[in-house]
């Protein structure tokens, strides 16, 4: 039998088919005809099972009594398909004043005019660096950018807000085209399902940005359902869609043209996904794309622009509540 690999970290990526079970008292990890994978539930927050991931009742066990948040994905990491998570019972007062805050329009307007205007800078960052590698293109997007600042930060209202935030996005996008070399083509941001291998990478990365989001808005005890930049939509974690935004660009858009056009993966590593109609990559490439990803993550320090959010969100709601109960007609029924 090959020597047992370990790993010891607060976050692991279970590609299936496999198994989830204990051996010698250990959680172990067992794919098909593959050497077994030793995890050490003391270091493990958050475990995101891929496909078909089998989980014994003994493992159920450790990664309850280890407080281990488990997500299970689609095998191509686009969808996640539900979650399981330790009960906090002791974060009621934080949930409480969380749904005091976003019932209030003026506090949701700031929230989300904080988060579209990092988000914005964020593009302008990157347009910048591109801008130094010859992407001439960059000078025409940075100018629109510049001009979207001070209409966020002078916006009214959250619909106009929402306005600015997608033609800001709409271009970034336009520009994002022009970056890829062959043989990678990308024309516009396509979701549901990404119709070729570039939207595939990025729906991938902003699934996984998502899940990282949500289980630290979970880990501090708010309820993710519930945020400011999105609507409540019965089963969006709208808060997590929330946090992700000023990421979105730093820590999936970069990554996903650095991989491609850096030669990590080409065209064919991708197939036709019959279940969508749209594009996966093949199982095969799976683990080493989530390595990059991890790797990614944290070279460009995204764990402590994250932590900032949710310190942001968690003053937001604090300082809302000291004003006055009759501020944006705050309703007593929440």
């Amino acid at each position: 039998m090959p020597p047992m690999t370990a790993w010891r970290a607060p976050v692991a990526h279970l590609v299936g088919p496999g198994v989830l079970n204990i051996r010698n008292g250990r959680l172990v990890f067992q794919p098909p005809e593959q050497a077994p994978l030793q995890i050490d539930a003391s270091a493990l927050t958050n475990l995101y099972c891929y496909g078909d991931v089998s989980i014994s009742g003994p493992a159920f066990e450790v990664l309850f009594r280890h407080g281990v948040a488990v997500a299970w994905l689609s095998p191509a990491g686009h969808r996640c398909r539900g979650r399981l998570v330790h009960p906090q019972a002791t974060t009621t007062l934080t949930r409480l004043r969380q749904h005091r805050a976003i019932a209030r329009p003026a506090v949701r307007l700031q929230w989300a005019q904080q988060l579209v205007t990092a988000k914005i800078t964020a593009m302008i960052h990157a347009a910048r660096h591109y801008q130094r590698h010859s992407h001439t293109a960059a000078g025409d997007l940075l100018v629109e950018l510049h001009a979207a600042l001070p209409r966020v930060a002078t916006a009214t209202a959250l619909p106009q807000l929402l306005g600015f935030e997608g033609a800001t996005t709409a271009a970034w996008f336009r520009f994002y085209a022009t970056l890829f070399r062959t043989p990678w083509t990308f024309h516009q941001r396509t979701r549901r399902p990404p119709t070729d291998p570039v939207n595939a990478l990025l729906s991938l990365g902003y699934t996984l940005l998502l899940q990282r989001a949500q289980a630290q808005a979970e880990a501090r005890g708010f309820e993710i359902y519930l945020g400011g930049l999105h609507h409540f939509r019965p089963g969006r974690p709208s808060l997590a869609c929330d946090l992700i935004e000023p990421l979105r660009v730093p820590a999936v858009d970069r990554w996903v043209v650095a991989i491609c056009n850096q030669h990590e993966l080409n065209p064919s590593h991708f197939q036709s996904d019959e279940e969508t109609g749209g594009f996966r990559l093949q199982p095969q490439y799976f683990g080493r794309i989530i390595y990059s990803w991890e790797t990614h993550w944290a070279k460009t320090s995204c764990d402590t622009v994250l932590a900032h959010w949710l310190d942001q969100f968690e003053q937001l709601i604090q300082q809302s509540g000291q004003l006055p109960a009759s501020d944006d007609n705050e309703s007593d029924d929440l």
